[in-house]
């Protein structure tokens, strides 16, 4: 009883988790967002054929299969996230992991197919814990080394260098309830119906609660939720501003001139002309008042913006479409920097 009422909570918070990262994904053109809801959503599936006492859909000739299949491409989802979240343009180990992959999960269906039932599993079954350990293991590292870069960073908000320590945390919350399957499939033939079966199980699962809150918190980030964390982050005074509009600017200038005829200071004046238009005031320092105000949805609005495109074709000969892309390219690998939330 206890399991199928953590199975059911569980499914749900990963239904609802899955559906906000889609939209959030949708809202702000994140496509690495999709893959994680999209794991999020198919990892549903394993819970409604979940070995456990009083399950219908586990009995099932096929339960072992539908299992198996839905856990495999949950992770698969995660291999693509890692890579389109951490490498976007960068070489990555990614080839390895799936390599991994692969084996871990030939051996996991090869376990499926020797198993007597859903509920007298082969150990062979437990073989996918090795590349979901890895999966994960990587996937928190990344997250950790990501932090390390911003941890020192004064006007790098809190609340963006706690995403990456609760990241850390969920990966190891995942971990945790893979080795609880472990010990599931190895001493329990896989089955949470007996005793020891229903320990381990309520030890994955409420690992696996923990963790799908928590990741809904880093990667939805509800505003109530990113002011509470950022509750202690001071106010920016002025310098603090210039120095974040200067920071901004500079990523966005950078990006536009990089492999394009257009002068990084042709590029700047586009911009702060566009935002002096949209304030109606050439004053600097309301400029990089408002630029420090700006969210991560409002810049890539800001970047599609047809005075910007005008200016970049009066000040400059170059395709204003060209540099554009570049600068929502880099909006998109710096998108740590800037506020994601959810509405």
């Amino acid at each position: 009883m206890l399991i199928n009422i953590l199975l059911f909570a569980l499914g749900l918070i990963r239904l609802i988790t899955g559906i906000r990262l889609f939209l959030v994904g949708r809202k702000n053109r994140l496509a690495n967002l999709f893959w994680l809801a999209g794991s999020m959503v198919i990892g549903v599936i394993t819970y409604l054929f979940a070995p456990s006492d009083g399950n219908p859909l586990a009995v099932l000739p096929f339960s072992i299969w539908i299992f198996s299949a839905a856990n495999c491409l949950s992770m698969a989802c995660i291999i693509v996230f890692n890579q389109l979240t951490f490498y976007k343009n960068r070489k990555s180990p990614a080839i390895w992991f799936w390599a991994i992959f692969i084996v871990s999960w030939a051996l996991t269906f090869y376990g499926a197919s020797i198993s007597e039932s859903n509920y007298n599993q082969s150990p062979l079954l437990a073989c996918y814990i090795i590349s979901t350990v890895l999966i994960w293991s990587w996937h928190g590292w990344l997250a950790n080394q990501a932090g390390k870069q911003v941890a020192s960073q004064p006007l790098v908000e809190y609340w963006v260098k706690v995403r990456y320590q609760l990241i850390s945390s969920y990966s190891i919350m995942l971990i945790v309830a893979v080795l609880g399957s472990l010990a599931r499939i190895i001493f329990a033939a896989g089955s949470a119906a007996s005793p020891l079966g229903t320990l381990t199980g309520a030890v994955t699962l409420l690992s696996q609660i923990v963790s799908v809150i928590l990741l809904f918190l880093v990667w939805v980030m509800p505003e109530w939720f990113r002011l509470w964390v950022n509750r202690r982050h001071a106010e920016f005074v002025e310098e603090q501003a210039y120095e974040y509009a200067s920071t901004v600017l500079n990523i966005l200038g950078t990006a536009m001139a990089d492999g394009t005829k257009l002068p990084k200071t042709l590029a700047l004046v586009a911009i702060r002309k566009t935002i002096a238009q949209e304030i109606n005031s050439d004053n600097s320092k309301k400029i990089e008042a408002h630029v420090a105000k700006l969210q991560y949805e409002d810049w890539y609005a800001f970047l599609s913006n047809p005075n910007l495109a005008n200016f970049l074709r009066e000040i400059a000969n170059v395709n204003p479409q060209e540099t554009l892309t570049r600068a929502k390219y880099s909006l998109r690998d710096n998108q740590s920097l800037f506020t994601l939330q959810a509405k």
